[in-house]
């Protein structure tokens, strides 16, 4: 049996591993062959779990990260079940490793390394379809265990372990599917020595695969198939060893697991050295990692052959570089309806020369229970959901879920850990946040921040556009578009002026301490002492606190601190009572308000506080809010009155008039910015080149969507190429056609966002795509037609 471990190990592509099979004639015998969970109809749990084939791989590495925690576990002779056993993935890695809070990113590079070695994933064959193969210096199983633990299915092995993440027992089984197509995946596996009473047990292996149909099934009418695993004599292949060779990263194979994926196909964007394009989807998929792992390059069609990194997820990279590629880490506590607890919400803001790559790729919002990813949304979350179209690139928010009793998460996720439920719970809860994120004046002034540097209107790109528009006779119908009242709807309708600088004055910073120093509420007392806040039943208030702690302070690895509400007293008499009905229980507490948080940042902390629909008017609330600090708590003490709703305010019918509403900022962007007016393709929110042609700036104007600049790039290749093949050389010829060139495409962006706006509107499914980004990549091949189009035919706004 050794000699074909070796012949099986060694077969780095499908095909190789197929022509073993075929020649030997061990694995020609049906009877060789059990169906993997000895389920012949287990097609289904395989092909229904993961639609990706990085989070499928997740799942394997989950598995490792779960062996390798309960061998310490059996180490200690601690049984994992067992009370004594740690309750958290942190606490265990604490326990089991010495890492202070169990918090990685609190270890140097040596140790990091050291750790990371227990889990391996290392890639060799083929560059466009690899095989990866995962290790691990896990608890490993002996041969006779295999049928119970790696070919198991529905078994909840883990399912009363609490520091682990695995529980339903087959999401390892994802990865198989993106096997190939013949769906080959090795399994090999020792047991630990310490653990088996000392006594060491034998190396076994077996082969998965998709069952391939043969004329025996055919004769027997069998028309699907199903997956099965290599047992010859209805035992697991096994032989001894001490230690042996498996190419692994600075050591020999002497227990732990063995998973090798052939030919496994990757996504577009991940196929390339996996110690750069692999590491990145780890990194963003495990965020939050209990212990890190290594990813090793093996393949020789990359020049960096054998280069390996730690893989230690976005939460650590993001503590450890936050310097150089966080422009703000905003904490916010979320307090959901869904049921009594609080929910961590982390908007991470990279500054504008992070590649989005590098941290987000596709995945805007995670959300995630012991760090790993269970599902995500992409940027239209940021720019629509949100309204922050200017920071949708460099934003990344961490919806921690850790905390939500299980009954409330088996309805927010699938089983699969990939996809948030179409269900009512994840509806609630995704409104919750984008009302909290919504309501951040700080994410609104980085974003407006952002917008008004690319905005800085310009008087003779404004007047080449009125002066367009004024001269122009266009048809009835169009000029019924352009008036206040017309189908562009998405205009100003007032206009504001942009802010002139590069970015708005920003207060002057505090001096932050580590730790707090002061603690001081911003509302007044009242004469009889006490500190209120009146609040509509209809409406929400916000309480800020001044202190002088860093912005970390209550996510930070070590050394954090601790922020608490507590409601001390629910009574319905107030001092100048607005509903005269006594509370017969005073001191009887109930949930009427809805308390959020936001920071600290820069030396505040915000309480956003709402009536929920228990609320009546005339309920006070007596809250103190506490912060913890070395040597001594802070705390204060408030009131919160709901008072009667408020109106809203009577708006009188305006008679429609027939001027003009206010167009967008229009504003031209150059490789070489010819004067303080224009923009340059390096500024830090366009990035751009020479392909680019055109962006289309989003905000928001009595809570509806308005379109507040386009930008066009008047050093574009389209531009510049037309010119060069027209031999256009003339003063005026130039003039004539970048003016035209600059008000074709402003306008064509105008009308094309409008249509996609009434589109988005007819169709829900449409609402997912970037309206911005659809018109930018829209433009390209349009823009060349638009400049060829009449070229050599003078239009009336050109005349002399």
């Amino acid at each position: 049996m050794e000699n074909l471990f070796w012949k099986i190990y060694n077969a780095n592509s499908e095909e190789e591993l197929a022509k073993i099979i075929e020649s030997e004639p061990i694995f020609k015998d049906r009877k060789n062959w059990r169906p993997y969970g000895g389920i012949e109809g287990n097609f289904g749990t395989f092909e229904a779990q993961q639609n990706n084939a990085i989070p499928a791989l997740v799942e394997k590495i989950t598995n490792s990260i779960d062996a390798t925690l309960i061998k310490e576990c059996r180490s200690l002779k601690i049984d994992p079940k067992s009370k004594d056993a740690p309750k958290t993935m942190n606490e265990a890695v604490e326990k089991f490793y010495g890492v202070p809070n169990g918090e990685i990113s609190e270890l140097g590079n040596i140790k990091r390394r050291e750790l990371a070695e227990n889990i391996q994933i290392i890639a060799t064959g083929g560059k466009r379809q690899p095989c990866i193969t995962i290790y691990d210096s896990g608890e490993g199983q002996i041969p006779s265990e295999f049928h119970n633990t790696f070919l198991s299915l529905h078994k909840g092995n883990k399912a009363n372990i609490h520091f682990v993440q695995g529980k339903y027992n087959m999401g390892s089984t994802g990865a198989v599917v993106f096997c190939g197509e013949k769906k080959y995946q090795l399994i090999a596996s020792k047991r630990n020595k310490v653990i088996n009473g000392n006594k060491n047990p034998e190396f076994g292996f077996t082969i998965v695969r998709r069952h391939p149909l043969d004329s025996f099934d055919n004769d027997n009418n069998v028309t699907t198939t199903w997956y099965e695993y290599f047992c010859p004599d209805n035992k697991i292949a096994s032989f001894e060893i001490e230690t042996i060779d498996l190419g692994l990263l600075n050591r020999n194979f002497e227990y732990g697991s063995i998973v090798k994926l052939y030919s496994y196909q990757l996504p577009t964007g991940s196929r390339g050295d996996i110690s750069t394009d692999l590491y990145r989807d780890l990194n963003q998929y495990l965020y939050h990692l209990p212990i890190p792992i290594a990813v090793y390059e093996k393949r020789e069609h990359y020049k960096r052959k054998g280069v390996n990194k730690v893989v230690v997820g976005n939460r650590t990279r993001i503590i450890n570089n936050a310097k150089d590629n966080v422009e703000r880490n905003i904490r916010f506590d979320l307090k959901s309806n869904l049921g009594d607890f609080i929910i961590p919400i982390d908007v991470i803001i990279f500054t504008s020369n992070v590649d989005h790559r590098e941290f987000i790729k596709n995945k805007s919002i995670v959300y995630t229970q012991n760090g790993q990813v269970h599902g995500f949304y992409g940027q239209s979350f940021i720019s629509q959901d949100l309204g922050f179209q200017l920071i949708k690139k460099h934003t990344l928010i961490h919806v921690d879920c850790t905390n939500i009793p299980t009954e409330v998460r088996q309805d927010l996720f699938m089983s699969n850990r990939t996809h948030l439920r179409e269900g009512l719970k994840t509806e609630l809860l995704k409104n919750e946040i984008v009302s909290l994120l919504r309501s951040s004046t700080e994410l609104k002034r980085i974003n407006n921040d952002r917008k008004d540097s690319l905005l800085r209107e310009s008087k003779t790109d404004k007047d080449l556009l009125e002066n367009f528009l004024s001269n122009l006779p266009v048809d009835k119908d169009v000029v019924n578009l352009l008036k206040r009242n017309g189908s562009l709807d998405f205009l100003k309708l007032n206009g504001k002026k942009t802010n002139g600088n590069h970015r708005s004055k920003k207060v002057a910073q505090k001096k932050l301490n580590r730790f707090p120093s002061i603690f001081n509420l911003n509302l007044k007392e009242q004469k009889n002492g006490k500190v209120y806040k009146t609040i509509p039943l209809n409406s929400n208030g916000r309480i800020t606190i001044e202190t002088d702690v860093q912005d970390d302070y209550l996510f930070r690895p070590v050394e954090k601190g601790h922020f608490e509400i507590q409601v001390l007293q629910k009574r319905k008499k107030t001092d100048k009572p607005v509903n005269p009905v006594l509370n017969l229980f005073p001191n009887d507490v109930t949930d009427i308000l809805t308390v959020n948080k936001e920071g600290p940042t820069d030396g505040t902390i915000k309480l956003l506080i709402k009536p929920n629909e228990q609320a009546q008017v005339g309920d006070e609330v007596e809250i103190k809010a506490k912060l913890s600090a070395p040597g001594r708590d802070f705390q204060c003490v408030f009131n919160v009155k709901v008072d009667e709703k408020i109106s809203k305010p009577k708006t009188k019918e305006k008679t429609p008039t027939e001027t003009f509403p206010n167009l967008p900022t229009p504003k031209k962007a150059y490789k070489d910015p010819i004067d303080e007016s224009c923009l340059a393709w390096s500024h830090e929110d366009l990035n751009w080149n020479g392909y680019d042609i055109v962006k289309v700036i989003r905000g928001e104007e009595n809570n509806e969507m308005i379109v507040e600049g386009i930008i066009i790039n008047m050093d574009s290749y389209v531009l510049l190429n037309f010119i060069s093949k027209n031999s256009i050389k003339s003063e005026k010829e130039l003039k004539f056609i970048k003016d035209k060139y600059f008000l074709s495409i402003y306008l064509h962006s105008l009308f094309l966002f409008s249509i996609m706006q009434k589109m988005q509107r007819e169709d829900k499914k449409l609402s997912q795509i970037e309206m911005e980004d659809f018109i930018s990549n829209l433009i390209k091949p349009y823009a060349n037609f638009l400049l060829y189009e009449n070229y050599q035919i003078e239009k009336h706004a050109f005349s002399e």
